[in-house]
């Protein structure tokens, strides 16, 4: 009796298993991912440590946020994910770049930012079939956050 049912418990938890994978890096060029649909981006990501809802200035700028502990948040327009943040510990790279990189390594490896605002450096990156945006926050002189997001959301 026990058998029967330990035996579909461990079937089901087998084919479980890709769902529960958590991402640990990304390629150094994640702006394919960009555009994915809710059903990819799950088998690719799993299932996230949480979900929650990031508020924007005006209603239709509310995302759906999926966030992992290793560092990576999925953000979500309708049922497609538009932006991707990298913030510590994610311990790969972006386009060359780390987090917690000096600030000054992104013009030495990007070159000049397309703007510049305080505390930020937002680059243009190679189109896509849509234009993507790298966004990298700095703190302290170090990179804190980046931003890699389809700028026509």
């Amino acid at each position: 009796m026990k058998h029967r049912v330990f035996l579909p418990l461990v079937a089901i938890l087998a084919l479980s298993f890709p769902l529960l994978a958590q991402p640990t890096e990304l390629e150094d060029d994640a702006a394919p991912y960009l555009g994915l649909g809710l059903a990819e981006a799950l088998a690719r990501f799993g299932v996230p440590d949480t979900v929650f809802a990031v508020r924007g200035a005006e209603a239709w700028q509310d995302d759906v946020v999926f966030s992992y502990a290793s560092g990576l948040s999925l953000f979500w327009f309708g049922d497609r994910l538009w932006q991707i943040r990298f913030a510590a510990p994610y311990a790969g790279s972006i386009y060359g770049l780390s987090i917690g990189d000096p600030a000054d390594r992104a013009r030495s490896s990007l070159g000049e930012p397309y703007d510049a605002p305080e505390g930020e450096l937002v680059y243009r990156l190679p189109y896509q079939g849509y234009p993507v945006r790298l966004r990298l926050v700095v703190k302290e002189g170090r990179f804190a956050d980046a931003y890699l997001y389809r700028a026509d959301f």
